[in-house]
């Protein structure tokens, strides 16, 4: 009786491991990623002058944050120019590509950034030049205010236009 019963545990066991080693060769999904809630949000965008004349030097300071919870991977903080030619871009903790935006990354809720701006009025037959600049994320994020992503500043263009 001894001996059948060993014969029938070499029996199960060939197949068992054979059946671990398949499951082990087996892709599984990975797991699921937790999309960040952040509340990404431009605090500022100020112009060192109120006015200005066409060729003048203009420079926007800019403050933009995550205002959490979570930290966000990305953060880019971008600007379209209207009546304006940018001429530098100085990001503090970041870096600016060759767009007109600077790129920060791994930003804690709280954590605030400066960008800076340097532009010059072009003439465009406008009375102003202004300048808008917005944050967001290239990566899955929940901004849970996203109005608060967005905004301009304005310049009054003196004198010949």
């Amino acid at each position: 009786m001894l001996s059948n019963l060993g014969r029938l545990k070499r029996r199960i066991q060939v197949p068992f491991l054979v059946c671990v080693a398949v499951v082990a060769l087996l892709p599984f999904p990975a797991a699921a990623q937790e999309v960040p809630n952040a509340d990404l949000a431009v605090l500022s965008n100020a112009a060192n002058v109120k006015h200005g004349h066409v060729g003048q030097q203009v420079t926007f300071t800019i403050l933009a944050t995550n205002n959490g919870p979570d930290t966000t991977a990305n953060l880019f903080v971008n600007a379209t120019f209207q009546g304006l030619e940018l001429e530098e871009e100085i990001c503090d903790l970041g870096v600016s590509p060759d767009t007109p935006s600077c790129e920060y990354s791994n930003i804690a809720g709280g954590q605030i950034l400066t960008t800076t701006v340097i532009a010059r009025i072009v003439a465009t037959g406008s009375r102003t030049a202004a300048l808008g600049v917005c944050a967001s994320s290239p990566d899955p994020i929940n901004d849970t205010d996203a109005s608060n992503d967005c905004l301009t500043a304005t310049v009054k263009v003196i004198g010949k236009r």
